[in-house]
């Protein structure tokens, strides 16, 4: 079995990633999603379009609480679905260094063939995130065989040669990939050693608020509510996203400034997750109560 690790930080475009992997390969696949909070989102995501075996582990963090139930999940997953591919989208607070020594650890990872690992980053919050989140950040780009710099049309290309020679800076044997909306989908060769990693812990002040609405809330209502979590207006949001209910089920996404609004593909059980810093939790559960 082939494990590819998809790594990045919140609103990176990992689970977007995923989805464009899945159009490309014909090869049978089989995801597990780590979420930091109590509710899977993206697993629903990646559910609502395509048919195939998706493993969640919420309510943690695969580098920290979960680190002894990953291995068992990932021999799990070897011994009854057997999968040609294992795609791992850990947390966005997870390093890739933790991660492969949870495949080290598991009983049958002499089958296991590791790929290099894909680390994607934020062109549009690299510079900030490197400030704020220093040797966390780092180490995910330490740890990456290849880093797509996703979201570069959202930037000039000053600013991506800026966060190229960075790149270049902390991890000079990465290979680096200018892409937007992760349509570039590399042809990852070779095997990741992962015989010599240790692992490493950082701890992040980040509060995660998960959310399960019982009741519809209007289109503008919600619209108004997404733009003013991007705006700030709910305190430091790095991440959100959800499934609501309304006149028909939307789904929302914030990263940093940037949101996104539209209607559900598919029907899904409403839930939403909002994750950052000096966050107004009375507020955001007030809004969903209505």
């Amino acid at each position: 079995m082939e494990i590819q690790i998809v790594s990045g930080f919140f609103g990176s475009g990992k689970t977007t990633f995923i989805l464009n992997f899945l159009k490309k390969t014909e090869k049978k696949v089989a995801v597990l999603v780590n979420e930091f909070g109590e509710l899977s989102i993206d697993g629903d995501i990646i559910k609502t379009e395509n048919d195939l075996e998706v493993v969640e582990l919420p309510s943690g963090c695969i580098c920290c609480s979960l680190r002894g139930s990953l291995p068992v999940t990932i021999d799990q997953i070897y011994e009854s679905y057997m999968p040609d591919i294992l795609l791992i989208e850990p947390s966005g607070i997870a390093t890739p260094s933790n991660i492969l020594v949870a495949i080290r650890d598991a009983k049958n990872s002499g089958d296991f063939t590791v790929k290099p690992v894909i680390g994607i980053v934020d062109a549009s919050n690299f510079m900030d995130y490197l400030v704020e989140f220093g040797n966390f950040f780092r180490d995910q780009i330490e740890t990456s065989d290849v880093i797509l710099i996703n979201k570069s049309d959202l930037v000039g290309e000053m600013t991506l040669d800026m966060i190229t020679a960075k790149i270049n800076e902390i991890n000079p044997t990465a290979v680096i990939i200018r892409t937007s909306y992760c349509k570039f989908i590399p042809d990852v060769e070779g095997k990741r050693d992962i015989l010599d990693v240790e692992s490493k812990d950082y701890i992040l002040d980040l509060v995660s608020v998960s959310i399960t609405p019982g009741k519809a809330i209007s289109e503008k209502g919600l619209k108004e509510f997404v733009q003013d979590l991007a705006e700030g207006k709910y305190g430091v949001v790095i991440r959100a996203k959800g499934f609501i209910m309304s006149d028909v089920y939307y789904t929302f996404q914030v990263s940093g400034g940037n949101w996104t609004f539209e209607k559900c593909k598919k029907q899904v059980s409403p839930k939403a997750v909002i994750i950052g810093t000096d966050l107004k939790v009375k507020a955001i559960t007030k809004f969903f109560e209505g």
